[in-house]
């Protein structure tokens, strides 16, 4: 038996990142744009390239917070692919000082969202990518956004160049904009493979706002569905062609001492089809809600949701890649609308 097909919602996904962008407020983010930009595919996942035009510079005081956001980011292949032809893709945003050297050892740089290009049924992806920054000292610093693309078909003098169309944007917001901006990772070893019809919960994470009506909460998960002989998870067999995936926030009211005040709520449900083709996906997911919906309760536990509908065992990847760059993250965000 094989998993049902159901399409991965990489347009939802995009949607999902703006929904704590310029729904919010009315006024323009500090945002750079780029030009069109090609770049060609590697054997493998080498170097980011930096998207030429989406540097944003800044200054912020010691644990200055700012929320990072990317619209338009989109890479797709100059040339028609054909069936076979899968393009590995990892977009980020990364950040450094403004000098161009590295952030102090140890301080998370940015995040990632990676998926596979599955052509012909795919001629494009685009990115869901958002995170927020704190500055680890006072100073000044650089944000942009960042790319590489990679397959096991870049062999025997083959070459396939993507390209970047213009207007991939890297947007930011401060406070008074945004305020109680609080972020998380799902640190090394707190990872977990999920079985065929089990729920795995995780990302979990305390949040007290304190100012504004509304709260936007985000956990973006790195997935992975679990082939037969996958050397990133066991459990996989040939029964199956990959992994049908709901994903989701669930957000639990709570007292100051932990206690639970009130009911669970629950964010819209995604659904992913991780094909072996397809092999990773980015699952981006948010819930906004008021703060009367809280009923008088002062902090919220944040919680992932990641259910295996069907298929092999799926992977939710933890820790950071190369340059501190968090895989499974999550935010919550206040802000008021008047």
């Amino acid at each position: 038996m094989r998993p049902r097909v159901i399409r991965a919602a990489a347009a939802a996904a995009a949607a999902l990142a703006l929904t704590l962008a310029g729904a919010v407020v009315t006024a323009a983010p500090a945002s750079a744009a780029s030009t069109t930009f090609d770049y060609e595919v590697t054997r493998n996942a080498d170097a980011y390239l930096d998207v030429p035009g989406t540097e944003i510079a800044f200054d912020a005081a010691a644990g200055e917070r700012s929320y990072l956001w990317s619209r338009f980011f989109t890479t797709q292949p100059v040339d028609s692919l054909s069936a076979g032809d899968n393009i590995g893709n990892t977009f980020a945003i990364r950040c450094r000082n403004a000098d161009g050297t590295a952030l102090p050892a140890g301080t998370e740089a940015g995040v990632y969202w990676a998926a596979n290009l599955v052509p012909p049924g795919e001629s494009k992806l685009t990115a869901a990518l958002r995170w927020v920054f704190v500055a680890p000292s006072a100073g000044s610093y650089t944000c942009r956004l960042s790319i590489v693309s990679y397959s096991s078909i870049i062999v025997n003098g083959r070459t396939v160049t993507m390209r970047v169309p213009a207007g991939a944007e890297l947007a930011r917001r401060t406070e008074p904009d945004y305020t109680d901006q609080t972020r998380w990772t799902l640190l090394a070893g707190s990872g977990t493979t999920v079985a065929r019809g089990t729920t795995a919960t995780t990302l979990g994470y305390t949040v007290t706002p304190t100012t504004g009506n509304r709260l936007s909460i985000y956990q973006d998960a790195a997935l992975s569905t679990c082939a037969a002989g996958s050397p990133i998870c066991s459990g996989g067999t040939t029964a199956y062609d990959g992994t049908v995936v709901e994903t989701w926030v669930e957000a639990q009211p709570r007292n100051p001492d932990g206690s639970v005040c009130g009911s669970p709520i629950a964010g819209p449900v995604s659904r992913w089809d991780i094909t072996n083709a397809k092999h990773h996906q980015t699952a981006a997911n948010t819930l906004t809600l008021t703060t009367a919906q809280l009923g008088g309760c002062t902090q919220v536990r944040a919680t992932l949701k990641v259910r295996n509908v069907d298929g092999n065992p799926v992977r939710i990847h933890d820790g950071y890649a190369s340059g501190t760059i968090a895989a499974t993250h999550g935010a919550a965000i206040t802000y008021t609308v008047a």
